[in-house]
């Protein structure tokens, strides 16, 4: 059977215990690492190593670099190299480009190329026509053509039909032919009729037909019984 001498003991209870150490202390370096890479008041910068000082130097640097891409005030740019401030100019632009095309705030052609601002312009008036199909307050009627404004208008009836047939308040029965008006007039009947079987608040008696009435009242007493 082999023995540990008592020296041989010693060492592997030193060991043990440094072990212990370094790992009841590790969690806690991390933090404070973590806490000064992200620039927080519980950073102690004097208790990091140089490595993990050099890793927090990284870190703000490379938070500034995304600042500046987002031109934040934060942003400092004395201490960007040529190539990154290339980087930074790149971003940006790619950035108000994004913000034109998606009619993000007020566009400024003027920082864009020929070819960036005469695509935008398309786009800008593709999302208006959208708009004005959709009866959005973001449409600009002044903004289209002759027959746009005739397909936008066939689309404002189409839906002001079908708001008249769900029974929506939008609708207004002021714009609908007398056919439709006949036709929205059988839709409401029959949603009255259904809420009147349910039970809903919105049931009117008096619009039901003597045998709506009469069915109506066999059910009523049925479930009474």
């Amino acid at each position: 059977m082999q023995t540990i001498s008592r020296s041989s003991g010693y060492v592997l209870l030193f060991l043990v215990c440094c072990a212990g150490s370094v790992l009841a202390q590790s969690p806690n370096q991390e933090e404070n690492l973590f806490a000064c890479k992200n620039g927080w008041d519980s950073c102690d910068r004097s208790a990091l190593s140089q490595a993990q000082n050099n890793q927090v130097v990284a870190a703000k640097h490379e938070q500034n670099i995304a600042d500046c891409k987002e031109t934040w005030t934060s942003c400092d740019r004395s201490t960007l190299s040529a190539a990154e401030l290339g980087d930074v100019s790149a971003s940006i632009q790619l950035n108000m480009v994004s913000d034109c095309w998606n009619g993000v705030g007020t566009c400024d052609y003027s920082k864009l190329t020929a070819p960036e601002a005469v695509a935008i312009a398309a786009a800008d008036r593709q999302r208006n026509i959208s708009d004005c199909w959709n009866g959005w307050p973001s449409c600009t009627l002044s903004k289209l053509s002759t027959s746009e404004l005739s397909d936008v208008a066939v689309a404002q009836r189409r839906r002001n039909l079908s708001d008249c047939w769900d029974g929506s308040p939008t609708c207004d029965r002021s714009k609908l032919s007398a056919t439709e008006l006949s036709d929205v007039g059988v839709s409401d009947h029959q949603r009255n009729y259904m809420a009147c079987i349910k039970g809903y608040v919105g049931c009117d008696r008096a619009s039901l037909t003597p045998s709506e009435a009469s069915g109506l009242a066999r059910n009523t007493n049925k479930n009474l019984r």
